[in-house]
């Protein structure tokens, strides 16, 4: 009896860091889209989620997104100027601000959203049963890749 060989590790590597770049492209693109109607860039669109997953600090968001702080507060500035969001003094450090979602935040972060799920579902839906089943298995392979190597 024959086994089907092992796929090779360092192959798999690749091909998953090739979708990267037109991944990073497509959701440019949609973000661009979405934000020449609602007005916000893909990095503002970024912050709105961050906050929305519970990025309580300007500290945090840079944290995530592996930048200084000065990055962060550049952006925040914009979003607090537009109000989509609010810097809070901490209750239990005074020296730290808080992050908060407004309500126009909180809707533009997810009509943006929405644009995005939209259209990849849209095209997910051309796929078959088993595909989207494969699809997900192998997307909850990644997840727990990169869950052991330490991100997210």
């Amino acid at each position: 009896m024959s086994f089907p060989e092992r796929p090779d590790p360092q192959a798999c590597a690749r091909q998953v860091l090739a979708l990267l770049p037109p991944l990073r492209q497509w959701v440019a693109g949609r973000v661009q889209e979405a934000g020449d109607c609602e007005g916000i860039s893909l990095r503002q669109f970024a912050a709105l989620r961050g906050v929305q997953e519970g990025a309580t600090s300007p500290g945090d968001l840079a944290r995530l997104w592996r930048v200084t702080p000065a990055v962060v507060t550049g952006i925040l500035d914009r979003l607090e100027r537009r109000h989509l969001v609010r810097r809070e003094p901490d209750p239990d450090d005074r020296r730290r601000q808080r992050l908060a979602l407004t309500a126009e935040g909180a809707r533009i972060g997810h009509n943006v959203d929405q644009r995005l799920t939209g259209a990849l579902a849209e095209q997910l839906a051309t796929c078959s049963r088993d595909e989207l089943g494969e699809l997900q298995r192998s997307l909850g392979l990644l997840e727990r890749v990169f869950r052991d190597l330490g991100v997210g």
